[in-house]
C-alpha cells in the first residue's frame, strides 16, 4: 500500500512539474475569422514551433515551455504589418490577449504576472504624449522612403529621433523602478542599441535574479561578456567561414590590411541601403591597403538570394556565410542582434571602430588611411 501512495505521489508531482511549464495563449480577437494560420516562434529562433487555424474570434494555443522566454505570434505572415504580430514574455500559467478588431492592434494583455508588468509597460508608454504619435510618424516616414523624398524625411528625421529619446528614457525609468521584473530586462535588451556598454552593464547589474534568469537575461549577459572582449581596442575574435564557393575563409587571412568585417543579409532593408556607402568606401581606399569582409546572415534556402545581392550590389570583395540565419557561428560570436554591424579592424587585427555607417565609416577611413 505504502508503495502504491509513493507511486501515485511520485506520478503526481511529475505531472505538476511538467504542467509548471506549461502556458495557455487564450486569444479573444473579436472580428478575427476563422481559419486564419496563426502561428509563433521563440525568440533567437529562426523556426517557426507551430501552427494552428484561428476559430472565429480568437484563437488557443498550450505551450510547452523549456525556459521563460520571449516569443512572437503571427496572424498569418504578414511580417510588414506591425499589426499582424504580437510579442509576449511567456514562463507558465494562462495568457489572455484581447483585441477588438481583426489583429492585435491595441491588444490588452492580463494572466500572469510578467504578462500584467508587460501590459502596465505598454499603458506606461502610451500614456507619454509623442509616443503616441509615433504609429503615425513612422507611417508617414516609410511611405517618404518608399518615395525616395529624402528631404522630408530628412526633416521628419528630426521627430523620430525626439521619439527615441523620449522611449529610450522613458525605458529607463520603467528599469529603475522595476528591478525584480522579467520585463525589465526584455526591455533593456532593446534598449541596448541606444545606450553605452558601460550603461548596458551598469543597468543589468540593478537587476535582480528574478529579473535575469531566464533567455533574454541570459543573451544580455552574453551579449555584455562579448562586448567587453569586442570593444574599441581589443582584438578581434578570431573564425573561419565558408565563401560563396564553399572554400574556407579565415579572418587571420586578412592580417597587415585594414578590414571593415560587415555582417548583413540579402532580406535586410537597412543592409541594401547602406551598401551602396560600403561599396564606395571599398572602391575609394581598396588600393591603401583596405578591404571588407562580409559575413551573411542568410537562411538555409538563401543562397541564391544572398549571391544575387552580391551582383545585384556590386558587392566585389570576400563573402562568407554558413547560411544559419540568426544563428550563423560568426555572428553569435561576435552577438549580432541586429543588422547591419561592423567593426572596423586595424592591419594587426584591433578594432577600432564599430558601427561605423554613412559619413561615419568614411570619416573613419579618411582619418586612418590618408
Amino acid at each position: 500500500m505504502l508503495k502504491i501512495l509513493a507511486s501515485v505521489l511520485f506520478f503526481s508531482l511529475l505531472l505538476i512539474s511538467v504542467k509548471a511549464n506549461t502556458v495557455v495563449v487564450i486569444a479573444s480577437i473579436k472580428e478575427l475569422p476563422a481559419g486564419k494560420w496563426i502561428f509563433y516562434r521563440e525568440q533567437g529562433g529562426s523556426e517557426q514551433k507551430d501552427s494552428i487555424k484561428s476559430f472565429e474570434g480568437g484563437f488557443k494555443f498550450k505551450i510547452d515551455v523549456d525556459e521563460a522566454n520571449v516569443y512572437y505570434f503571427f496572424i498569418e505572415k504578414n511580417y510588414a504589418d506591425k499589426d499582424s504580430y504580437i510579442s509576449l514574455f511567456l514562463d507558465t500559467g494562462i495568457v489572455n490577449i484581447t483585441a477588438a478588431g481583426a489583429d492585435f492592434k491595441n491588444a490588452k494583455l492580463s494572466g500572469t504576472p510578467a504578462i500584467n508588468d508587460l501590459q502596465a509597460y505598454n499603458t506606461y508608454k502610451l500614456s507619454n504624449a509623442l509616443l503616441k504619435q509615433a504609429p503615425s510618424i513612422y507611417k508617414e516616414a516609410d511611405s517618404l522612403y518608399d518615395a525616395h523624398d529624402t528631404a522630408n524625411l530628412k526633416l521628419l528625421e528630426v521627430k523620430m529621433n525626439e521619439i527615441d529619446s523620449v522611449r529610450n528614457e522613458l525605458d529607463k525609468n520603467w528599469i529603475k523602478k522595476h528591478p525584480a521584473s522579467p520585463i525589465s530586462v526584455f526591455i533593456l535588451s532593446s534598449l541596448k542599441f541606444s545606450i553605452s556598454d558601460s550603461e548596458l552593464e551598469k543597468t543589468y547589474d540593478h537587476l535582480t535574479a528574478s529579473a535575469v534568469n531566464n533567455i533574454p537575461g541570459k543573451n544580455l549577459k552574453h551579449i555584455i561578456d562579448v562586448n567587453k572582449l569586442t570593444g574599441i581596442g581589443r582584438p578581434a575574435l578570431e573564425f573561419t567561414q565558408t565563401d560563396t564557393a564553399g572554400k574556407p575563409v579565415s579572418l587571420k587571412d586578412f592580417k597587415g590590411k585594414y578590414v571593415l568585417l560587415d555582417f548583413w543579409a540579402s532580406w535586410c532593408g537597412p543592409c541594401r541601403a547602406e551598401n551602396p556607402n560600403v561599396v564606395a568606401a571599398f572602391n575609394k581606399y581598396k588600393d591603401k591597403n583596405f578591404t571588407v569582409l562580409s559575413v551573411s546572415l542568410d537562411q538555409p534556402t538563401g543562397k541564391e538570394k544572398w549571391l544575387a545581392a552580391i551582383r545585384k550590389d556590386g558587392l566585389t570583395w570576400t563573402h562568407v556565410s554558413d547560411l544559419k540565419f540568426w544563428s550563423n557561428a560568426v555572428a553569435k560570436e561576435y552577438a549580432i542582434e541586429s543588422i547591419p554591424a561592423n567593426f572596423l579592424l586595424d592591419p594587426n587585427g584591433i578594432i577600432i571602430g564599430k558601427d561605423l555607417r554613412g559619413d561615419d565609416l568614411n570619416n573613419k577611413l579618411a582619418e586612418v588611411l590618408q
